[in-house]
Order: C-alpha cells, then sequence, then structure tokens
C-alpha cells in the first residue's frame, strides 16, 4: 500500500479507537451532582482510563515482539468497545464507572501501541520516522473529537449515549484495521520478557526520554480530565460567557496541540530533537503559570491562554514519541514502547487524581483559589520533563 494511504488509514483507525479516551471529560461535570462525587473521587474516574492502560500496555505491548501485533489489536479492540458499552448501560456510581473505564483503558493499550508498532515494523527509515511522528501526533485528534461529540451527545440526549457511540466508533475502527493494518512483524528468538525489560532500563537515552514522558503525560492528560469542569466553573463565576461553547472550546484545546506537534516534530528534523523537546517544555511551564494566575481574569483571556496551554503542552508529544521509538534497540521495541507507555500514562493517572486533590484540599472546584493551586500542580509536568532531561541528558545530547 502506498505509504500516504497506510499512514492515513493508520491514523484513522487510532482517532476512531481514541473517541472513548475523553468521553469522560464533558460528562464530569453532571457525575458530580448525580453520583454525588468529591473532587478527590472525580479525579479517579477520570484517571480510571489510564490505570487501565499502565496496567495492561506492559503486557499487551510487550507480546507485541512475540504475537503478530495486528491480533492484539483486534482482540483489545473488542474489549475496548465492550467496555463504552457497558459504560452506557451498568455504569450507576463511582466504582462501576472507574471499572468500565479501566476496561476502556485495557483497550486503547492494545490497540494504540501495538497498531503503531505493526505500522513501523512495515517501513524503513526515514518513512519510520515520519509514519512515528504523524501518527502519535494525530493523538490529539481522537482527544478533540472524543470531547466534542460527547459533549453534544451528552447535551441533546444523555451521558449514556455519549458512550455507546464512542463505542460504535471503536468497532469502526476494528473494520479498517482488520482490512488495511500491516500484520507487523515478530522477533524469533527465545529471550523472555524479563531480560527484555532490563535492556530497555539499560538503554540510558531512552530511559531519560521515558522518564520526562510521564511528567509531560501528567500535565497533558490533567488538563484533558479537568478542562471541562474549569471552564464551567469560570463561565459561572462571572457575567457572560465564553464566544463559544465549553464544548467547543475544549475541542480545540485538545485539537490545537495537533498542528504544534506536528511543527515541532519539523523543527526537531532540522535543529534536533532535545532543544526543540526542551523548549517546547520551558514555554509550556510559563504558559500554565500564566492560566493558575490568571483563573479569575475576564472570560476572553481565559479562553486565549487556556487554548495557549492546550497548544503548548501538546507540542512535543510527536517529538518525545518519535525518540523512544527511534533510539530503542529492533529487538525490543515492543518492550521499549510498552515501558513509554506505561510510564507515561502512570504519569496522567496521578496528574488527574492530583488536580483531585488539590481542588479538594484548597477550596473545591468552585473556588478560584483551588484552581490557581491546581494549574501550578498541572504545570509541575513540564517543568519536571525539562529538569529530567537537563540533568541526566547532559551527556547524552541526541536523545
Amino acid at each position: 500500500m502506498d505509504f500516504r494511504l497506510l499512514v492515513f488509514f493508520s491514523c484513522t483507525c487510532l482517532v476512531l479507537n481514541t473517541m472513548a479516551f475523553m468521553t469522560i471529560t464533558p460528562v464530569l461535570p453532571i457525575l458530580f451532582n448525580e453520583w454525588n462525587l468529591t473532587e478527590t473521587e472525580g479525579g479517579l474516574l477520570g484517571g480510571a482510563f489510564f490505570i487501565g492502560y499502565v496496567t495492561s500496555v506492559p503486557i499487551l505491548v510487550t507480546l507485541t515482539d512475540r504475537i503478530i501485533p495486528k491480533k492484539i489489536y483486534i482482540f483489545s479492540g473488542l474489549v475496548g468497545a465492550a467496555s463504552c458499552f457497558g459504560f452506557a448501560c451498568l455504569a450507576h456510581d463511582l466504582w462501576t464507572g472507574v471499572l468500565f473505564r479501566m476496561l476502556t483503558g485495557v483497550g486503547v493499550a492494545g490497540t494504540y501501541m501495538p497498531a503503531l508498532k505493526a505500522l513501523v515494523d512495515s517501513l524503513k527509515e526515514p518513512e519510520r520516522s515520519k509514519a512515528s511522528g504523524y501518527y502519535t501526533s494525530v493523538y490529539a485528534i481522537g482527544t478533540a473529537i472524543s470531547i466534542l461529540t460527547a459533549g453534544y451527545v451528552t447535551e441533546y440526549w444523555g451521558w449514556e449515549l455519549a458512550f455507546f457511540v464512542a463505542g460504535i466508533g471503536i468497532c469502526f475502527a476494528l473494520i479498517i484495521g482488520m482490512i488495511v493494518l500491516p500484520r507487523g512483524t515478530v522477533t524469533e528468538r527465545t529471550q523472555g520478557q524479563i531480560a527484555d525489560f532490563k535492556r530497555v532500563f539499560r538503554n540510558r537515552p531512552v530511559m531519560i526520554n521515558i522518564t520526562a514522558y510521564f511528567g509531560h503525560l501528567w500535565e497533558v492528560f490533567a488538563n484533558r480530565v479537568w478542562i471541562v469542569t474549569f471552564l464551567v466553573f469560570a463561565e459561572s463565576a462571572q457575567p457572560g460567557s465564553f464566544l463559544i461553547s465549553v464544548t467547543w472550546l475544549a475541542t480545540l484545546i485538545a485539537l490545537i496541540g495537533v498542528p504544534a506537534s506536528m511543527f515541532c516534530a519539523e523543527l526537531a528534523v532540522r535543529y534536533g530533537r532535545e532543544l526543540v523537546i526542551r523548549g517546547s517544555m520551558l514555554i509550556a511551564v510559563i504558559v500554565g503559570v500564566a492560566v493558575a494566575l490568571t483563573t479569575s481574569s475576564p472570560l476572553w483571556i481565559i479562553g486565549i491562554l487556556a487554548l495557549a496551554y492546550g497548544m503548548t503542552s501538546y507540542s512535543d508529544t510527536g517529538t518525545i514519541n518519535t525518540a523512544t521509538v527511534v533510539t530503542a534497540e529492533p529487538e525490543v521495541r515492543g518492550a521499549t514502547m510498552a515501558v513509554h507507555a506505561s510510564v507515561g500514562f502512570l504519569g496522567g493517572v496521578l496528574g488527574s487524581l492530583a488536580i483531585g486533590m488539590t481542588l479538594q484540599a484548597t477550596g473545591g472546584k468552585d473556588s478560584q483559589e483551588a484552581w490557581t493551586f491546581a494549574f501550578l500542580v498541572m504545570a509541575a509536568g513540564s517543568a519536571f520533563g525539562f529538569l529530567v532531561r537537563w540533568w541526566f541528558g547532559r551527556k547524552h545530547h541526541q536523545l
């Protein structure tokens, strides 16, 4: 298949598979009332997806070195679709919601990285790096569509149907993936998974990149989970409203990172990945602090800064993912990607939960001061990533 068509269909599958990724975001303000949740419980529900992802990705993605990645993709897609239908029909409180969101995380864990491995296994450089950068950058499109569809479906037909629609999207991804996704390759050797992981952990440039990725996703996914709740608070705290609906604004915040990530990927080719990643992280910290200090400003300022934060916090996503793919040892690429995803999405779990705990400890989701502290905690993710790359990467300028 032509390279451009292959990348297009692979990216389409990714977008459809991630339709359930942030369905919880526009639904969360409603569930606070319907399920009588505290801010910490809201953070747990928002982060439950990442718990499922983190616990399953070391198994599912590492198995792509031994089992055809396409088979894992199909199995995981079935799990993801079933979890969405289960949430729509059976979830009724915190713990049933957490269960089904964890299963959704399992489904995405077995479709996202295994599909990427199947894709890059079928390509050679420079197409491999290009495909990896575009594929991972497009992740935000799925996030944006997830927020948009869930927001409008919830508004007109209820939150239950929003999860049902996400499940339908995953079913379409299954059909497309079965037709066009490459099978991928497996490694013919007897080395066990523990030995694979040891090789990954000994790869210093890879581990520096992965550790920084923890901070990156702490910030990105904390923002994705809580942004609608914040925008609802901001709009209710002062007269007037945003120029566009909260749903559309949150969608644009998620979507605006895609061109920024692709632009940074091109800059990385020209000027080097490390310079671009560090610069992106520093800018994200600055913008995040600006958002924290303006939570009571006029709505037009809040809206502009929220968009800027969505762009800058996500801008280095494709470059970071590409750095892991190209510096991984080919024989343990699956294990490397598993560690990369596990550590990164652990940041998503803890970041989402940390925001909920911060809000609850400093005045609640209806407090301007609490949101100031929450965004400072959020921006700490990029600050951590920058410090890791600067301190441990001093002898490894090309990660």
